[in-house]
């Protein structure tokens, strides 16, 4: 008897969320808004074996959806360079990919106060490599360039800055893979990289048989943010004060602890 009690709770649990979730999706003062997820950056965002989607930020999104009923949050994942554009032109409301706050975003877009997740930025050499164990080491080195305006290219100028006597190389270049980065470094091509945590390095590693490592202490940890359309006023709000509730509940660390091994989100101390 009480085992047939604690399934029938179980099954209406259940049955109370997919109503929910379907009442959302039918009432007509629900406001329906297309988000765009990279659908190539795993764990961040990627298509799975099945053909669903998955990842921590899709993981995010989904539990933010839960705590904003005025809105309905359909996840698109796409091509990385179309997500950018499709903000730009409307397509989407809102971005991901582990995006940094810089001045450049600020301008263009509505950033939420609230982080969405945490990368730790660790440089990555070949793993017989030595002589590169800091920041400072990357001077007179070869890198793989940055993508121009993004945060490592913002982290690698900010260095030079404050060291004019000692200036890291800083090149530029978009639309290189992050496999085709990884793989410059382990045949030599380029000493070293710059990159954060979040981007699927281990499963590039593994997958392509590559001879590459972390450098073993992080040069930086950043919040990420998602990115919104400078008209999305009310939604950036309310997300906001969803990923507030998110942090401060310990979702968003029990996501990091499973797309990452670790609790990333504790590291962030602002």
């Amino acid at each position: 008897m009480k085992r047939f009690i604690v399934t029938g709770m179980v099954f209406l649990l259940s049955a109370f969320v997919l109503f929910a979730g379907a009442s959302k999706e039918k009432d007509s003062s629900v406001k329906r808004v297309t988000v765009g997820l990279e659908s190539g950056s795993r764990p961040l965002s990627y298509i799975d074996e099945k053909g669903n989607k998955a990842g921590y930020e899709v993981d995010v999104l989904t539990a933010v959806d839960e705590l904003i009923p005025e809105y309905s949050l359909n996840l698109e994942l796409v091509e990385d360079d179309a997500t950018q554009i499709g903000l730009e032109t409307g397509k989407y409301v809102l971005i991901g990919g582990g995006l940094f706050r810089t001045p450049e975003r600020e301008a263009k877009y509505l950033l939420p106060k609230a982080i969405s997740g945490v990368s730790v930025i660790y440089i990555y050499v070949q793993e017989n490599n030595t002589s590169i164990q800091s920041f400072d080491d990357l001077v007179g080195k070869n890198l793989v360039p940055s993508s121009p305006n993004g945060g490592i290219y913002n982290l690698l100028t900010a260095y030079n800055k404050e060291h004019p006597d000692a200036q890291i190389t800083i090149t530029t270049a978009e639309g290189i893979s992050l496999a085709d980065r990884f793989t410059s470094v382990s045949n030599g091509q380029y000493d070293a990289i710059v990159l954060p945590n979040n981007l699927g390095f281990e499963g590039i590693k593994q997958e392509l048989g590559l001879k590459v490592k972390a450098v073993e202490k992080p040069i930086q940890v950043n919040g990420t943010y998602f990115a919104l359309a400078k008209d999305q006023t009310d939604l950036a709000a309310k997300i906001d004060t969803a990923l507030s509730t998110l942090r401060e509940n310990g979702k968003l660390s029990e996501l990091s602890i499973k797309w990452y091994g670790s609790d990333t989100i504790k590291l962030f101390n602002q």
